[in-house]
């Protein structure tokens, strides 16, 4: 039975129609990944499933029971939270539980009715099952695992939200959906701000996780990795297609071929159709029979009754321009010589050296925070023919793409921007604007409502403009969906410069990169390879060790059987510290009387033995104080050791 399902699904904001007639289920155990161009509605339906929209027609039905998790690309959290306090949060349930059993364990140790100790140890006894059977084990260490596995430092686990940027929120509401362990988890492009290693770790644990997982991801690496369907969104439609994103390229591919050819082969059967209706009307008319007339228009209606196989949209909105590039610079593009930088007392980058020749394509990597952008920003700054230590090449025209699009004022329209930006008329301008995709109506719009992918496309039309030779590049394809990061390897295929690229994109760098140089402890190490072995390389070295302390509920327990063993150890140790509190305190009330007793007895025992009194009883009497005594010693023994045990 689905977990999650849409049937009939009609969605519009009062403007064009976004779904219509969506009918999809998720199921236990899916991988499923959702792609489509930006726009087209692939948000909206993730909206849709978790219930934080309503549609306009149809219904979303969630099987009773069943959690549902999602990372949104924009985080919602208290203001001033931390982030050790935001993912806290995610287990409020299982820390009320902790909290739970560690108040009974004070009231079994101060308690000393026996009826009530024994209700209470079977209340503990009835929490400690529930906890276990829930897996939850030392919820600290699991939170600080997540997140430095997906790059988040130590030195910003209890720093309000509010400081953060908006790629690192997006992490933070990943480790947040991932640490909620649902039945059903939807993300939204949850690779775009991770590092290499970051999103390897992601992979393995969407590979090793029991929830059923959609995903909108333009990461062809990741679709390939771990999806078993793929879901194209597409003229208000989902198509679904069995397997992962290489498999849907080839069966598409597949299809449209197969569309092509019913659709060539229909339309030739239709023209055959009319050319003889076409006959048997004129005959009819020749020689007035009515029965050829009545057959040409059965074969009319035939025609009009047939399921038409449309024809396929073979012609994607391709962006319509070529980095061209400003001529051949000298041999030498950049030269870094004992570069140093420092934010404060910590250094950032040690003494890197790097020189990069003409035509050369190379990528930086590097973990998040390692300084690659802080490099990019410092050479485009500062760099310059005169620089001994950031120096460029004397006729290196320089272009670059930043990760934060800071160049983009926010109060210009479209037209105004591209009129500012390229210095030409106005027809010029806007022309620019239609080759990336803008249309007419974008014109007006501020720069301040453009999505992440329209700003993107509108830095790549800022570079095509600028014919440069050397291109600086920040993470391009982080906000460009499928089609047009394909397109923009075509544009640097065809680009005749040099290229140097920061980016976590396997696939685009797979592609163009043929040198790898990574930013590691300061320092930049060369290799002159392409990615693919550096990458091969570096997994065989393991040099990528993060690892994940969730819960693994799939079957593929690796570390599952430590720690409920671990758990169990807790459970036992903390078991035998209630029987040592218990037998403590029973030491200290028998001592406590027995005490009293021989304090009670020594008077009398001396009266005893006045003149005239029972010999006997004063027997009696001594010996009770003599055993009594005697008790005591090895009471005051068993109290001392059992002491030091709890003290231990």
């Amino acid at each position: 039975m689905a977990l999650l399902a849409a049937h009939g699904v009609r969605m519009h904001y009062g403007g064009p129609v976004l779904l219509d007639g969506v009918n999809v289920k998720i199921e236990p155990g899916a991988r499923i990944g959702m792609i489509g161009r930006n726009g087209t509605g692939k948000s909206t339906l993730l909206g849709l499933l978790r219930g934080a929209l309503e549609p306009t027609d149809g219904s979303i039905v969630v099987q009773p029971g069943t959690r549902v998790a999602h990372q949104d690309q924009e985080l919602v959290f208290e203001p001033g939270r931390t982030v050790h306090a935001e993912m806290q949060a995610v287990f409020a349930h299982e820390s009320a539980r902790e909290a739970r059993l560690r108040g009974l364990e004070a009231q079994i140790a101060d308690t000393e009715n026996e009826t009530l100790r024994t209700r209470l140890l079977k209340d503990y006894e009835a929490l400690q099952l529930e906890q276990e059977q829930a897996g939850i084990y030392d919820l600290d260490r699991r939170i600080e695992s997540v997140l430095s596995s997906l790059g988040l430092p130590e030195s910003a686990w209890h720093q309000p939200i509010d400081g953060f940027s908006g790629g690192e929120r997006n992490v933070i509401g990943l480790a947040r959906a991932m640490l909620s362990d649902p039945d059903v988890l939807l993300l939204d492009e949850p690779s775009n701000h991770l590092d290499m290693e970051g999103v390897e770790w992601f992979i393995d644990f969407v590979r090793r996780s029991r929830a059923a997982i959609l995903m909108v991801s333009h990461n062809r690496h990741l679709l390939d990795a771990v999806c078993k369907e793929i879901w194209e969104l597409r003229s208000a439609k989902v198509v679904p297609w069995t397997g992962n994103y290489t498999d849907f390229q080839r069966q598409k591919a597949e299809a449209l071929v197969r569309q092509e050819r019913q659709f060539k082969s229909q339309q030739r059967l239709i023209a055959r159709i009319e050319f003889q209706a076409r006959r048997l009307r004129d005959m009819a008319a020749a020689y007035d029979d009515p029965g050829q007339a009545k057959r040409a228009k059965a074969m009319l209606k035939r025609v009009d009754q047939m399921e038409k196989v449309e024809r396929p949209d073979t012609h994607e909105r391709t962006f319509g321009a070529a980095i061209t590039g400003s001529g051949r610079h000298g041999r030498i593009a950049l030269s870094i010589k004992d570069f140093h930088f420092a934010y404060g007392e910590r250094k950032l980058i040690d003494g890197a050296n790097l020189e990069v020749e003409y035509g050369e394509r190379i990528c930086l990597v590097g973990a998040n925070g390692s300084g690659k952008s802080t490099l990019f920003h410092q050479i485009l700054e500062h760099g310059g023919w005169d620089n001994p230590t950031l120096r460029l090449g004397k006729s290196v025209r320089v272009g670059d793409y930043r990760q934060l699009r800071d160049e983009l004022e926010g109060g210009q329209t479209l037209e105004d921007w591209a009129i500012n930006t390229t210095k030409k008329p106005r027809n010029e301008a806007v022309e620019l604007l239609h080759r990336f995709l803008f249309t007419r109506e974008d014109l007006d719009r501020s720069i301040d409502t453009l999505s992440g992918g329209e700003k993107s496309r509108l830095q790549l039309a800022r570079l095509v403009h600028e014919e440069v030779n050397f291109l600086m590049l920040d993470e391009p394809t982080n906000h460009l969906d499928i089609q047009a990061c394909e397109q923009l390897e075509e544009m640097l295929l065809e680009f005749q410069g040099t290229l140097l690229v920061i980016s976590h994109d396997r696939y685009f760098l797979d592609k163009l990169v043929d040198r790898v140089v990574e930013l590691q402890d300061g320092k930049l190490k060369d290799y002159p390879m392409r990615f693919a072995p550096w990458w091969q390389q570096k997994v065989a070295a393991g040099a990528f060790g993060r690892r994940s302390a969730l819960r693994d509920r799939s079957g593929e327990a690796d570390g599952k059987d430590d720690r409920r063993e671990a758990f169990t150890d807790r459970r036992e140790r903390q078991r035998e510290l209630n029987r040592l509190r218990n037998r403590h305190r029973d030491l200290e009330t028998q001592i406590a009387q027995l005490e009293k007793r021989i304090k009670e007895l020594e008077p009398q025992l001396e009266r005893a033995y006045e003149p005239g009194s029972d010999p006997a009883t004063a027997a009696a009497m001594l010996a009770e104080v003599t055993d009594g005594k005697q008790t005591l010693v090895t009471l005051y023994e068993d109290w001392e050791a059992v002491a030091s045990a709890l003290e231990t």
